[in-house]
């Protein structure tokens, strides 16, 4: 039995067929179309935001600019550079966007949530000035010592929740406590448009800056004028309408989803309690909804990862350690990386899909015991 990493749910070819019929004989399949509008609006009344979140063609680019537009804000050129705070460990996409925003990143700790470590974080540098957190595996770090740190501080923080649809603290979405925060709908990730990333801010003029810098900038159309230089970044009508859809069956993907991770946790307690592996903390304020389940092994992840792929299953080494990617190592400031060093040759990813069938779960959990019988 194989067992890939992801799994995307996306609506039947018969769901979509009417709509993506009249999409295409109406001509207007971009550009802020009639699917894209209504997405928003819906994903808008989901997660109970302020403002309608700005859809874009994918997570990365919704990052950059959001980014660019709080840098914007803050009163800086695209010339100009300050530093900002980010965990080592996180997929390298989170510090691309703000290395390609000329911002200098300097690499922070994460603790056993795999989340950005608020104890450890300082503020060493005027030239300081915007935090992003990551919600790594679909967890997230203690929002309330992390807004005090920034308030406390006068930095800007952002949320690169890529992985983290759905995620809620203290039972409420991350948006609800006033943070920019991104989202994306890739097909990895646990709600998808195939393709496509969403911003979700509480700030009328950050989401007037978003919407224009998706659209090159423009502020006008009949001469395209522009005043802040953006790129083509918008959401095409297929993965909106394929949102939509998805959408509609939420409810069933977030519960369905969970009671895989029930089963997951159930299981891997019970290695963990005969010390062969650790799982991520998931603190009680957190609702993590899992984009894969990550386990922390004795020692180095290779036979493990090995054993396997031989058996099937296809596993990641997710995340990584940025600070030790070649163009980012020695290039950029750290803080104290005591546990990022820790984990980075330790930590796997295994698949954790929607929709989950008993037999894959069974394999999944004997595959994983036997690698531990065999190794004993």
């Amino acid at each position: 039995m194989n067992i890939n990493i992801v799994k995307p749910f996306l609506p039947s070819l018969e769901e979509i067929a009417p709509e993506l019929g009249r999409i295409l004989q109406s001509g207007l399949v971009t550009n802020h179309s009639p699917y894209v509008r209504l997405f928003e609006e819906k994903l808008q009344a989901f997660l109970g935001s302020t403002l309608t979140p700005t859809l874009f063609c994918n997570g990365e680019m919704g990052l950059y600019h959001l980014i660019q537009a709080w840098k914007h804000r803050l009163g800086y050129g695209p010339h100009q550079t300050f530093e900002v705070l980010v965990p080592s460990f996180t997929f390298s996409g989170t510090v691309n966007a703000i290395v390609m925003n000329n911002l200098r990143p300097v690499f922070c700790d994460v603790d056993e949530t795999f989340t950005l470590d608020v104890q450890k974080l300082k503020v060493d540098s005027p030239d300081l000035k915007m935090i992003v957190a990551v919600g790594a595996y679909g967890n997230l770090p203690d929002l309330a010592a992390l807004g005090r740190f920034a308030d406390d501080h006068e930095l800007v923080l952002i949320l690169d929740n890529a992985p983290a649809f759905g995620a809620k603290f203290r039972d409420r979405f991350p948006c609800a406590y006033g943070y920019s925060e991104m989202i994306s709908l890739h097909a990895t990730k646990i709600f998808t448009s195939m393709e496509g990333g969403v911003d979700i801010v509480n700030d009328p003029e950050i989401r007037d800056y978003l919407t224009r810098l998706r659209d090159y900038g423009q502020f006008e159309k009949v001469r395209g004028n522009v005043d802040l230089p953006g790129l083509n970044s918008k959401m095409q009508e297929v993965s909106a309408l394929v949102g939509l859809k998805n959408l509609e069956k939420v409810d069933f993907i977030l519960q369905s989803r969970l009671a895989n991770v029930g089963r997951y946790r159930s299981h891997f307690q019970g290695l963990e309690r005969r010390g062969l592996l650790q799982t991520m903390r998931v603190n009680d304020d957190v609702r993590c909804t899992y984009l894969y389940f990550p386990v922390l092994l004795r020692g180095d992840a290779t036979a493990f990862v090995d054993h396997m792929q031989r058996n099937g299953i296809a596993v990641r080494r997710y995340y990584t350690a940025n600070h030790t990617l070649d163009f980012y190592r020695d290039r950029y400031r750290e803080q104290d990386l005591t546990m990022t060093e820790r984990i980075k040759d330790r930590i796997v990813s295994l698949p954790l899909h929607t929709v989950m069938s008993p037999g894959e779960l069974d394999h999944l959990f004997a595959t994983v015991d036997s690698f531990f019988s065999e190794a004993t």
